[in-house]
């Protein structure tokens, strides 16, 4: 009887002890694992975080314009950003120690091109966005200056200075600014004229290849104007173009071909926007223009925030194509 006891007490053991081994195995299956990687990756390799990396960032984008409640408008669908992530000890923004191309697959919500996903090892770091506003992929950079920039292209820039990781995911919101600058001809007809159409608008730019700073997201300024015309988006009489600043101190040309006073040529009028002692990164210049018989005159100039829309939402200006 004595035996007995003891063997079951004995197997009572075994089994108790089976099942703590089993739950220990349980558990390990459950633990998260942080992979690491060599430094200088630049990142993951397609999101698989590994060495020094331990924090996965994630983003979403909004662009500066003006609504009824003066919010921010989340970028639209199928637009690229390039996302930048210095330690704040890189000063000369050499050497990134994560980038990567991203893309909203829906409105507002950035996702890494190609399952490219941002991890982060524990640290501080300088952030920073670069976008063309549309599909096409951003200029490269080389030491934070970008490669030579064009006109007639909408540049988004973004910082988020000295972001501290501590944890193990962080979601960072964007909120771009434009660049890059708006000029913008409302045309009105003058006494003893009627406007009929404008038919087409264009200007000769600033030159082109000036490059952007990424630590200050200024584009250097150009003294002298292109020899190619750009054309301006319309819309009724009013014109668009976005162009790289300027502090040229000679008028900028326009050439507008409009229909008048029931004609069925189009008049073709050249004339000189006088520029207001430049025109900076991230405004609008809404220039007022009266088409008087033979002559164009800019009687004034508002100088305003970048602005796409009007207090309910509608486009203000037109696109440029």
């Amino acid at each position: 009887m004595d035996n007995n006891l003891n063997h079951i007490t004995e197997m009572k053991k075994f089994v108790i002890l089976t099942f703590s081994l089993l739950l220990l195995a349980g558990c390990s299956k459950n633990e998260i694992i942080i992979y690491e990687s060599s430094p200088g990756s630049n990142g993951s390799d397609n999101g698989q975080p590994s060495q020094n990396e331990n924090a996965l960032i994630t983003f979403s984008a909004s662009v500066e314009s003006r609504t009824i409640t003066r919010s921010m408008s989340p970028m639209p669908k199928g637009l690229v950003s390039q996302i930048y992530a210095f330690e704040t000890t890189d000063r000369n923004l050499d050497d990134p120690f994560a980038e990567g191309l991203y893309s909203t697959v829906s409105t507002g919500t950035l996702t890494g091109v190609k399952g490219y996903k941002m991890y982060l090892s524990n640290g501080s770091y300088n952030m920073y966005a670069f976008s063309e506003n549309s599909s096409t992929y951003p200029p490269t950079l080389i030491d934070g200056t970008s490669a030579p920039l064009k006109n007639g292209i909408d540049y988004l820039w973004w910082e988020n200075l000295g972001q501290d990781i501590m944890t193990s995911q962080i979601h960072m919101p964007i909120v771009f600014q434009h660049v890059a600058t708006q000029v913008v001809v409302d045309l009105s007809a003058g006494d003893g004229l009627q406007l009929d159409s404008l038919i087409s608008a264009s200007i000769l730019p600033p030159t082109p290849g000036a490059s952007l700073d990424l630590q200050t997201g200024i584009i250097e300024s150009t003294y002298t104007y292109d020899t190619t015309p750009l054309t301006m988006g319309k819309n009724g009489f009013l014109t668009q173009a976005i162009v790289l600043p300027t502090k040229a101190t000679t008028p900028m040309s326009l050439t507008l071909k409009v229909l008048a006073d029931g004609e069925t040529t189009p008049r073709t009028y050249t004339v000189g926007i006088p520029i207001p002692g430049k025109l900076a990164g991230g405004f609008s210049y809404v220039f007022s223009a009266i088409i008087d018989g033979n002559s164009v005159s800019f009687p004034n100039v508002s100088i305003k925030d970048w602005t796409e829309i009007d207090e309910s939402g509608n486009p203000l200006y037109p696109t440029q194509k």
